[in-house]
């Protein structure tokens, strides 16, 4: 009788710890599928802004070195003022992390922020592109 009581609590013992093990696999891919599915979109745009805010800079800062003037240099403070657009990017990033995703992970986001961009460049290249 304690025998079967013994086996009887080993067994759910193995079963418990089992389905853990399980679940302890599962859970992780899961959980970081799941941020990225929700956090893609906004972290698609974060990074097109700060893109394009650290484009308008560099910009602002050449006209600045090739044609030094009043008006090149207050273009060029308002392209610094657009850089915070990557602090929101670096902050937005920084929480993802602490959700759990790693930087494998956030370079697939970052990809994919890109591959949807470049899909959308080459529609705005055909649609203005000159036909021979």
């Amino acid at each position: 009788m304690r025998s079967i009581s013994l086996r009887s609590k080993l067994a759910k013992f193995l079963l418990v710890f089992a389905g853990g093990v399980l679940v302890g696999q599962i859970a992780p891919p899961v959980w970081k599928w799941a941020v990225i599915s929700l956090a893609q979109s906004s972290y698609q745009e974060a990074t097109y802004r700060c893109d394009r805010s650290m484009r308008a800079h560099l910009l602002a800062k050449q006209k600045v070195e090739a044609n030094p003037s009043e008006q090149t240099v207050r273009a060029l403070e308002a392209s610094e003022i657009a850089l915070i657009d990557c602090q929101d990017y670096d902050l937005f990033r920084k929480r993802l992390i602490l959700f759990g995703l790693d930087e494998n992970a956030l370079g697939y986001m970052a990809l994919k922020a890109i591959e949807a961009k470049a899909k959308d460049l080459q529609e705005v290249i055909e649609i203005h592109e000159i036909g021979y």
